[in-house]
């Protein structure tokens, strides 16, 4: 795997836990959340613009090339959207599952995809059914964990799993999984609940 996949997926891992710590903690809030969202959306805005090149040069140490150029910070902002529209949504159990799941199950199934994947999905000819089942089967005890129920956790995983292969598109703009994962997870969750 690439250095820089590597360092992605390693702030991925990261950033969804940090997110459920602080908001447990009191330490950030929606609000503060709401405000990273345009914040990031700003400052995607400039670098895109080349006016903002010493975070140009930090986000190029992580984000993907092609989205560097189309919408840089695409990925972080999405996962911020995701994690700002689950915890307003659901409740807070529900939503830190979802915040989780995002972090760990969509992280094992690309590393895992990538580096063992022999069976390419229906869906999506860059991701890997070893990678899907394995990133389910890592989300699964996360999901129990917040919300005991087998078949619940089984469902919210198996559906956010899924919604990491497709390339969905909505006005010809491509809805990043770091949003959709962490809604369709707490959307199963709260079904059960």
């Amino acid at each position: 795997m690439h250095l820089k996949e590597l360092r992605r997926q390693l702030i991925h891992i990261l950033y969804g836990p940090a997110i459920v710590l602080l908001f447990e903690f009191n330490l950030i809030s929606l609000e503060i959340l709401f405000g990273m969202i345009v914040g990031g959306s700003i400052m995607s805005l400039m670098v895109k613009r080349q006016r903002m090149n010493p975070v140009r040069w930090v986000l190029s140490h992580f984000e993907r090339d092609h989205h560097m150029e189309s919408f840089p910070g695409r990925g972080v902002l999405f996962y911020t959207i995701g994690a700002f529209l689950v915890l307003l949504l659901f409740p807070k159990e529900i939503a830190y599952a979802g915040i989780l799941i995002l972090s760990v199950g969509d992280a094992a199934s690309n590393v895992v995809g990538k580096h063992f994947g022999k069976i390419k999905t229906k869906l999506n000819p860059d991701k890997y059914v070893e990678g899907t089942l394995v990133g389910v089967l890592i989300s699964i005890p996360i999901a129990y964990y917040f919300v005991p129920n087998i078949w619940a956790a089984i469902s919210a995983s198996c559906l956010a799993m899924f919604l990491e292969m497709p390339n969905v598109k909505l006005f010809n703009f491509e809805i990043d999984d770091n949003l959709l994962i962490p809604l369709g997870a707490s959307l199963a969750l709260s079904i059960f609940v």
